[in-house]
């Protein structure tokens, strides 16, 4: 009698399991909004013969980016990334010990409000052996758009799910496991330094919107009707 109630009871749960299935769908979703930061990234190099007249070199321009940008913004906010001081050997001269040159090299940050982007722009471009290497563009606050992201694509997901569940004549959904990522392709419009001869001529940068992507995939649990 035990055995077949046991059995009755495994039979139930496997009735319960054929009747359950899954359905896993993906999803993509993207956010834009205009940018409110615009981030320098800036580098100085000098070289000299001697290295204590390539840090020289390397002062006079990093004093004269100050000043450029001084009555624009907290000159605090210009932080540097790295520097390094190295010689540079002619290596088809094996024997060779004094350096050919020392190299002073430096990257460096700056972030403003987007609104003070070509002003800046126009400054920074003035200097003398001050390099531009991009501008990233990004919002203040990154997380709220990746939120906004991530809902949008969950709800298409769900979307997808109850479409195919109506197709296939099951219901009451259920997530079973989700798996979630986001990503924000960075805008780096390439500026190289110019001339200050050449910078009345300079263009102005109109930054578009930045996208935040978001990409879900959801195995859901349904049952038959």
């Amino acid at each position: 009698m035990r055995r077949l109630v046991f059995l009755l009871v495994t039979f139930a749960v496997v009735s319960m399991s054929w009747a359950q299935s899954e359905i896993t769908v993906s999803s993509n979703a993207d956010v834009s909004a205009k940018p409110d930061i615009a981030e320098f990234h800036l580098s100085i190099i000098a070289r000299q013969e001697q290295a204590t007249n390539a840090f020289k070199i390397y002062l006079n321009r990093y004093h004269a980016l100050q000043n450029s940008i001084k009555n624009l913004v907290d000159t605090t906010k210009l932080t540097t990334d790295n520097l390094s001081v190295t010689p540079f050997f002619d290596y088809k001269k094996p024997d060779q010990v004094t350096p050919e040159y020392y190299q002073v090299s430096t990257s460096m940050s700056l972030s403003v409000p987007i609104y003070q982007l070509n002003d800046v722009l126009g400054e920074v471009t003035s200097v003398e052996g001050v390099t531009i290497n991009g501008i990233e563009f990004r919002a203040k606050d990154q997380d709220k758009l990746e939120t906004e992201a991530l809902e949008k694509a969950v709800i298409l997901a769900r979307e997808k799910a109850e479409a195919i569940a109506h197709l296939e004549g099951l219901v009451d959904l259920t997530v079973k496991s989700m798996t979630t990522s986001t990503s924000r392709p960075p805008i780096f419009p390439t500026y190289r330094a110019m001339s200050v001869e050449s910078v009345a001529a300079a263009p102005s940068i109109s930054p578009s919107s930045i996208s935040v992507s978001a990409f879900v995939n959801v195995t859901y649990r349904a049952h038959s009707k």
